[in-house]
């Protein structure tokens, strides 16, 4: 008997086979049964199984008429001999030593199931930057050891992702876990997944990942008026399992709430012409289980709890919120906290743009004050907002979940605070439209609360935020250089976000700075609309982000992080060389305004980042230019030593050893490692400097010594030849005074 029985159901993917049935008979783990499921297909996939089976014994083919990926899955559990079972689709591929480990974790915990992460695939080079992230679908304290999934039921709401594990088939078979064979149907591992996870009592979770799961054609079923109520089939089958065994009150609980972020999903993903009948369908299904006590609110958060009581109360409104939805020309994503002095305002002005097909998307970040309320008001009268709430996180994660919901072409942010022009959006993506550029740039006009700026700074405000191009552009680094950091008078195109992978770093602050450099770096064309075409007022306030930033304090440093990420982006994306130049000069400045408005406390820790950075990229940011690093080490050295001024002891012995050991240490201390940073590491340093310049100090003078009898010589050997020279004059004129 194999140890493990892989399965891989198989229609029509000959462009793909290959790939899939390389990774699973070149398996560093042997005792393999690879059962292969072919489901009518009608393109070269037969052959080549049956030229893969001719070469490798352990190959199963099982070939029938085409029934659907459910019935051929269970054609597989059916023929199954090994003790457990994996499942690889066929147009995925696996790491080598998937099995491997998997089933080392297996055995070694005695365990029903052993569930990885995994990684996303994309064929499209326009996507190559999502390719190889790594899913996360596992909690990292959960790893390691023995879960019951019933007692920790973070797994439940996951995606259900069943080829990234390896399943029991005893287990399988005594709990009569089977997948539906609805002929057609899609997301059947839907009930599967959930028929494991109510059955197992001992999983095993790794976080490590080993599948690559292709995610080219994951669109294809929104146009599908069959694949509509595929996932409440699965829930009726879910349903019927979880009835049928009579589980726990816990599982019915987390099925009903899981049930409706399977359905939620539906929604979101159907056309709008589609979605009517299942919103429908929804609404009576949770409006039966709320009347007769089967499902309560008890473990939804604000947010689903706001979703499902509105699909249960006001259906016909979540109908025509889908169909703005799918109107919407641009997404508008505004994250605010504790503005409920300017959000009417803010909200206003997007909502009356002469540009009415809009999506505005409410990011509700903690807020404590009548914030949330105004937000809510705005959601309930209005079917083109959308609101999310979140425990304070901060802007980035704000934006960040914003943009996960964005629908329309075209997205553009604004801040809580501020307010459009009436005819902004309509400018930005008429402009995106007819140039078919990136990205869109438009004027900010600040706008000044009293006693906030001086008029110096009020002057650089202005002159900053005016736009220093016009029309059609090249993205090049003279173009970024004359970019403002504002996310805010800008749209982008939502698709080419998502298929580089930007977002708003999370955690910083500053964040707009990396989205718009990242953004740019990855981009060719721009337009700038005119100077006076203003397309955002910026409210300048006291409690602002930047008026904090801009102060003395901790958020200052952040500039440094962002630097270094988006030295990360440029390497990810091979960029290096087209904008190194410019990004050795934005560090600079990044590490000048980290030090200029931070905390004196925090400097010791910028430098050390800094230091840190530059010493383990040195090779690469030589290469962009190494003039600037150079000047950047030397600033770093400078850094340094202004760290021994805090110190007497040290900086006296610095200053006594005189010039010559200051500029030795200028040349030597960008090489020094991290560790060599503390104190007592830095006196033996010095030590070393003093003892290599008296060497030095010795050696030079014995090199001038050497040089001064050279010198003697030559002036030697001059005064020879000028006494012969003279002798010789002499001659000659006693010869001729003779003649006369």
């Amino acid at each position: 008997m194999p140890q493990i029985s892989v399965l891989i159901p198989i229609f029509n993917v000959e462009k793909y086979l290959r790939e899939c049935l390389d990774s699973v008979v070149n398996q560093t783990f042997r005792d393999l049964e690879i059962i292969c499921i072919n489901d009518g297909s009608t393109d070269g996939s037969l052959a080549i199984i049956e030229e893969y089976a001719r070469r490798d014994p352990r190959i199963v083919i099982i070939d029938k008429a085409n029934s659907g990926y459910g019935d051929s899955m269970n054609h597989g559990l059916d023929r199954a001999t090994g003790e457990y079972i994996a499942i690889v689709e066929s147009d995925d591929w696996v790491e080598l030593d998937m099995f491997e480990e998997l089933h080392d974790l297996a055995t070694e915990h005695g365990v029903e199931v052993v569930k990885s992460n995994y990684f996303t695939y994309y064929a499209d080079p326009e996507r190559k930057a999502l390719s190889d992230e790594k899913i996360e679908l596992v909690r990292a304290h959960e790893v390691g050891r023995v879960i019951d999934p019933s007692k920790n039921i973070d797994i439940f709401f996951q995606q259900p992702a069943i080829w990234s594990a390896i399943y029991r088939r005893d287990f399988l078979v005594a709990n009569g876990i089977r997948f539906l064979p609805t002929p057609g149907a899609s997301y059947q591992d839907t009930s599967f997944a959930f028929k494991v996870w109510s059955s197992a009592h001992r999983v095993v979770y790794t976080s490590d990942a080993f599948l690559h799961y292709r995610r080219d054609n994951e669109a294809s079923s929104v146009n599908n008026a069959g694949k509509v109520f595929c996932v409440s089939d699965e829930y009726a089958e879910i349903e019927r399992f979880a009835a049928e065994r009579d589980l726990s009150t816990e599982i019915w609980r987390i099925l009903r709430l899981s049930k409706w972020g399977a359905y939620a999903w539906n929604i979101d993903r159907l056309q709008a012409d589609l979605a009517p009948d299942f919103i429908a369908l929804a609404s009576e299904q949770f409006k039966a289980d709320l009347e007769s006590g089967r499902f309560n609110f008890e473990f939804c958060d604000v947010n689903q709890a706001r979703e499902i009581s509105e699909i249960i109360e006001r259906p016909e409104r979540v109908i025509e919120r889908k169909q703005a939805q799918d109107a919407a020309k641009v997404s508008v994503v505004m994250p605010f906290f504790n503005v409920e002095e300017y959000l009417r305002k803010c909200i206003d002005s997007v909502l009356g743009q002469t540009l009415s097909e809009v999506e505005l998307i409410l990011v509700d970040d903690g807020s404590v004050d009548a914030s949330s309320d105004i937000a809510e008001e705005y959601f309930r009268n209005d079917p083109r907002v959308r609101l999310v709430s979140l425990r304070n996180s901060g802007q980035a994660i704000a934006r960040n979940r914003g943009m996960e919901l964005a629908h329309a072409d075209y997205i553009a942010f604004i801040d809580g605070d501020d307010y459009y022009e009436p005819d902004s959006l309509e400018k930005m993506r008429d402009a995106l439209v007819e140039h078919d550029v990136d990205f869109v740039v438009g004027s900010i006009r600040p706008v000044f609360e009293p006693g906030i700026r001086s008029a110096m700074e009020k002057f650089q405000d202005q002159h900053y935020y005016e736009v220093r191009r016009t029309g059609l552009q090249q993205v090049t680094s003279e173009l970024l250089l004359d970019l403002d950091a504002s996310v805010c008078n800008k749209m982008f195109v939502r698709e080419s976000v998502e298929n580089r992978g930007i977002e708003f770093p999370e955690g910083l602050r500053f964040e707009d700075a990396y989205f718009v450099n990242a953004y740019g770096f990855t981009s060719s064309t721009a337009f700038f609309l005119e100077p006076e075409d203003y397309v955002y007022n910026y409210v300048r306030r006291a409690g602002s982000t930047m008026s904090t930033t801009f102060g003395r304090s901790n958020t200052a440093k952040d500039h440094l992080t962002v630097a270094f990420r988006l030295f990360d982006l440029l390497e990810k994306h091979e960029l290096t060389e087209k904008y190194g130049v410019y990004y050795m000069r934005m560090l600079d400045q990044y590490a000048t305004f980290a030090f200029q408005h931070s905390e004196e406390r925090d400097h010791a820790e910028i430098w050390r980042k800094l230091r840190y950075f530059v010493d383990t990229h040195r090779e690469q940011l030589a290469q962009m230019d190494a003039y600037a690093l150079r000047n950047l080490e030397h600033r770093v050295y400078r850094g340094v030593l202004g760290r021994l001024n805090k110190t007497p002891g040290l900086r006296r012995i610095v200053f006594r050893a005189g010039r010559t050991v200051q500029n030795s240490l200028a040349g030597i201390m960008p090489k020094l490692s991290v560790t060599h940073r503390a104190r007592q590491n830095i006196h033996a340093d010095i030590t070393l400097l003093r003892q290599q310049v008296a060497g030095s100090t010795a050696a030079l003078s014995a090199q001038l010594n050497s040089q001064r009898r050279r010198i003697a010589e030559i002036a030697d050997q001059v005064d020879q030849l000028v006494g012969d020279r003279e002798k010789a004059d002499c001659a000659k004129s006693t010869k001729g005074a003779s003649k006369k």
